[in-house]
Parts: C-alpha cells; sequence; structure tokens
C-alpha cells in the first residue's frame, strides 16, 4: 500500500485493528494511539487506552473528540470508513496478504510516526527469527478455524505464507481464496499429515471421528491470538507450525 501523505512525529491514531495496535507499540509509537477496538489485547498496555468501537460499531461521539490524524484498519474495512473523511480523519486501511506485506505496513507505519529506525530493526529481527525457525520439514498440515460450516486458510490468506516460511505446506494451500468452506471429503481426500484446529474452533470431537488416524492439535488461546494477528509477533507464528509434534 502506498501513501502520498507527510510524514510526521506529532500525527495521532485511533485502531480498530488489533496487529496494527500491535506494531505501534512495538515500534515505540503506542502513545500516538489515543483509542483502540475491543479486540486489541495486545500488549496489555492497549487494554488502558480508550474503546473506539470494533469492526462493525465506531463510537463518533468519541471519534470526534478525539480528532486523530489516521484512523487504522484492515482493508476488508474499507467501505465502512470513507465516511470518517467528513470528520477530518484519514482512514488507513492495510493489507497482509502474506509477510512481505507485514513488513511494509511496519515500515509504512514508522514512516508515519517517525519511528523508521525502530521500525527498520523490528523488521530485521521478525526475519532472522522466521529463518531460525524453518525446519524444511515439508509436513502437509490442515488447519481448520472453524467446523460449521469447515473453514480453512487458502492462498490469498497470510496463514498460507506462515505456514510455508515454517518449511511445511497448507493442504489448502492452492485453492485461490481466503478461508473456503470446504467439504469433509475434499479435505480427508488431501490426506493431511497433521491437523491444526484454532482455539475457538468447536467440535474438535467429530474432527477427532472424521480423521481418526491423524494427529490433532489444538491451539492455546495465546496461540490463536497471536496466529490469527498478522503484526509483529508473526515469527512466533513460523515457529508454532515449524515446532507441531509430527
Amino acid at each position: 500500500m502506498l501513501f502520498s501523505l507527510a510524514y510526521a512525529n506529532e500525527h495521532t491514531f485511533v485502531s480498530t485493528s488489533p496487529s496494527m495496535t500491535e506494531i505501534m507499540y512495538e515500534i515505540g509509537a503506542g502513545d500516538m494511539l489515543k483509542a483502540v477496538s475491543t479486540h486489541c489485547t495486545h500488549p496489555k498496555e492497549a487494554k488502558n487506552k480508550p474503546i473506539i468501537g470494533d469492526a462493525y460499531y465506531i463510537n463518533i461521539e468519541l471519534l470526534a473528540k478525539i480528532k486523530p490524524d489516521y484512523f487504522l484498519a484492515p482493508d476488508s474495512a474499507d467501505f465502512m470508513l470513507e465516511g470518517l473523511k467528513r470528520f477530518g480523519v484519514e482512514p488507513l486501511c492495510f493489507k497482509y496478504k502474506d509477510i512481505e506485506s507485514i513488513y511494509k505496513n511496519i515500515l509504512e507505519l514508522g514512516k508515519l510516526t517517525g519511528k523508521e529506525n525502530k521500525a527498520g530493526k523490528t523488521v530485521s529481527n521478525i526475519k532472522t527469527k522466521i529463518q531460525k525457525a524453518n525446519k524444511h520439514q515439508n509436513k502437509k498440515i490442515l488447519y481448520i478455524v472453524q467446523t460449521d460450516p469447515i473453514l480453512t486458510p487458502a492462498k490469498y490468506s497470510f496463514i498460507n505464507d506462515v505456514v510455508e516460511k515454517s518449511g511445511n505446506v497448507l493442504v489448502t494451500g492452492n485453492i485461490k481464496s481466503y478461508y473456503p468452506a470446504l467439504s469433509e471429503e475434499f479435505l480427508i481426500n488431501q490426506k493431511p499429515d497433521i491437523i491444526v484446529i484454532d482455539y475457538y474452533c468447536t467440535e474438535s470431537e467429530r474432527l477427532k471421528k472424521l480423521f481418526p488416524n491423524i494427529k490433532i492439535v489444538k491451539m492455546t488461546e495465546e496461540e490463536s491470538d497471536i496466529i490469527d494477528r498478522p503484526g509483529p509477533r508473526i515469527w512466533k507464528s513460523v515457529e508454532f507450525f515449524a515446532n507441531l509434534p509430527y
């Protein structure tokens, strides 16, 4: 994403993107955040910020009171945020199709906040940790985020790149979609080496019956929180998939 904006360090922000909130703190710009979403729970200091809303509701009164320069949000919120310009707020909707785009987001926020040096060091540190995490096991992973219907990340999800960087592959990595709903028969035929299910995913017993001879790993709440967020902890996501007990 390219920004034709004047970069300065006195800008103020609000965020409905947990990953963008994490980036702001990681690069030392947490004090520029004047409000966050209900889902911005990391780092713990973010919980002390006023709540501006979430992906479905924005507290317009609070927004008008804070008068931030920028509104940070994921790209899926594009259509919702155009109306914010009438308050003098510039919406910035970040894309994260892969790990490279996450690096780009960190560097762009570094420019906007005057924290370019810290942002550059953050990206360099993440790259080093990802390289160390890759174990080149080339195992086939089925990652399920929902069971009714069964949803799993595919080619256009950043999770696909995370798994590849871990030295493994998603069995759904060639499907040209983000999080497609797939049939039980199709997934069984992919013959995964291991199945990973999200912490918030229900019906794990059903999955055990569908895949009786395949190891199933259910994420902890903390693991799910890290892996589902395309931010500065992305190296931990790579490490998670690299260290699965095959």
